[in-house]
């Protein structure tokens, strides 16, 4: 959960695709590469898998000069800003072009995750002539997917405590999306007792932490859930590998920390990892389903939840850009269905400054790094607190020119949340089919502490405002159990409290999605003062 942020204007995504995305900076050594579209007159149009090859279709509006004729085709890391060891491939220059060469899947010289960039001899030396582009489809390497679990749109962050063993809370509540985190290091660590042949190296993954996420998403596919997992990234001494070297000044600043995509061996067991979990979990193993992944939480508040020692915010979105790219292909190269998703916080237009980047800035930057680079259909997990976050009573507002109705409104909440979906629903931000992307209210939650009717109304609120949003695919409450930590901060959020105990919220929760709906709405709308519950609902 964060808590702020600031008006970023749309109209400035192309102006970074094209030409405002062209920066390189430097860090400690390390280079992060720019996510602008081309350079010059060469572009790179598609990399795709094609059976155990990857295709990779050119075209020049002019013909750059050179010493031989020839196009030569690099595969680059991710942290590479220039062609470096051999080319992959090469053909004669001309105004289009197409590439072929081996993907070398579970091999060391793998390109799964690799980019691509054209360049031409030049007085002896190799000089790109081209942006660089990733693979697009890793789908093409899932040979069997589970068909996602489509159950309805009422989630919850799940107790870990009450996860099976005889509790069946959650079947009671009548949950069909269940949430929960998993932290990349508990797996990479330990006893080591797992082992993992990718690509051509052996890696070793904790067991005792794995059978406690496979009893989570066991039990949840059990009780015919739906599972988003969101994949998050601490500090773990001895492990400082798996965190981006650009935030290991911050270790001890943050609760989580950028994925490393810039050094081999972080970015290959973050391949590795990823991709293990996503096969764990891909519902045909026994260990049960994930079909939404979420990388990071609440990413444009870099400071306390994705760390990173950059102040721009480009540099810090192509950072953030390569680790979702590893992590969708890592994902859908296990199971094509899969969502992958970016996450981002309610703040959508207020902040925007080296410290703290507004929701919406950030997903534009994200945007302008992944579709020059190759588009990818990711999907947005967003958390819309109210505002504040311990203001549950949203009906009666502290500041009402914070949320209002319309793209540019300063906080996103559920009172307002088709701002988002309309925002989402513009032409640049669509996939490439076209069509709206996946938007997960991924967490989401109202504190008792004005009380529990206020609490218990604003939930079924909140749940009717996405079910009447077509776009929305699910909300999911925080939480299950009050925490202690959030309850020092005013957030008492839970459906029932630390000792076990039930909440008026738990009541509304759990019927106001059966054939008693009716009066709960009723009973929400009477105490919250909405008099036209349809109008409310601004449905889109």
């Amino acid at each position: 959960m964060a808590k702020r942020s600031r008006r970023f204007s749309f109209r400035f995504l192309v102006t970074f695709i094209v030409s405002a995305a062209i920066m390189l900076s430097t860090l400690s050594g390390f280079s992060i590469t720019s996510c602008a579209a081309g350079l010059g007159a060469v572009s790179i149009n598609s990399a795709t898998i094609a059976g155990e090859n990857v295709v990779v279709n050119v075209s020049a509006s002019d013909l750059p000069s050179s010493d031989d004729g020839m196009f030569y085709l690099f595969a680059e890391k991710p942290y590479q800003v220039s062609p470096a060891g051999s080319p992959v491939a090469q053909v004669p220059i001309g105004s289009s072009a197409v590439f072929s060469f081996s993907l070398g899947y579970k091999t060391t010289s793998c390109h799964l995750y690799d980019k691509f960039q054209v360049a031409v001899l030049q007085g002896g030396s190799f000089v790109a002539v081209s942006g660089a582009r990733y693979i697009t489809n890793p789908e093409a390497l899932a040979t069997s997917s589970p068909g996602r679990r489509n159950g309805g749109k009422k989630g919850l962050i799940l107790d870990g405590a009450k996860i099976g063993n005889g509790n069946n809370e959650s079947v009671q509540l009548g949950v069909q999306q269940a949430a929960y985190n998993i932290n990349l290091e508990d797996v990479v660590g330990g006893n080591g007792a797992v082992t993992y042949d990718y690509n051509g190296k052996t890696y070793h993954f904790d067991s005792a932490y794995l059978s406690q996420y496979d009893h989570c998403v066991r039990t949840s596919t059990s009780q015919g859930m739906g599972m988003t997992m969101v994949l998050l990234n601490p500090y773990v001494p001895g492990e400082e590998y798996m965190i981006s070297p650009y935030s290991r000044g911050g270790i001890g600043k943050a609760h989580y920390y950028m994925m490393n995509t810039s050094e081999d061996q972080g970015l290959e067991t973050l391949e590795a990892v990823v991709s293990y979990l996503a096969y764990r979990y891909n519902g045909q193993n026994g260990y049960g389903q994930v079909d939404n992944w979420v990388v990071g939480n609440e990413v444009n508040a870099k400071t306390i939840w994705n760390w990173t020692g950059v102040s721009d915010l480009m540099t810090y979105a192509q950072l953030y850009a390569d680790s979702v790219r590893v992590c969708y292909n890592a994902i859908k190269s296990r199971n094509a269905n899969a969502y992958v998703c970016i996450s981002v916080d309610q703040n959508w237009t207020r902040i925007h400054n080296a410290a703290y980047y507004s929701a919406r800035s950030m997903i534009e930057a994200v945007n302008a790094c992944i579709t020059a680079q190759g588009n990818i259909d990711w999907g947005l997990a967003e958390h819309p607190y109210n505002y504040p976050m311990n203001w549950t009573s949203f009906w009666t507002p502290k500041n009402a020119a914070m949320v209002t109705h319309d793209i540019n409104t300063p906080f996103l909440t559920m009172e307002n949340i088709e701002a988002l979906t309309d925002y989402m629903c513009q032409p640049a931000m669509l996939n490439t089919k076209g069509a709206v992307r996946p938007i997960l209210l991924t967490e989401v939650g109202y504190s008792s502490t004005q009380g529990d009717q206020a609490q218990a109304a604003a939930i079924v609120y909140a749940y009717q405002r996405a079910m009447t949003n077509r776009y929305i695919t699910m909300i999911v409450f925080n939480r299950q159990t009050d925490s202690v930590v959030e309850i020092s901060e005013g957030l008492a959020l839970g459906l029932t409290r630390t000792d076990g105990s039930r909440k008026l919220a738990f009541e509304y929760y759990q019927q106001m999605s059966g054939g008693n709906a009716g009066s709960y709405i009723n009973a929400a709308a009477q105490y919250m003062g909405i008099t036209d519950w349809g109008a409310a609902m601004h449905a889109r």
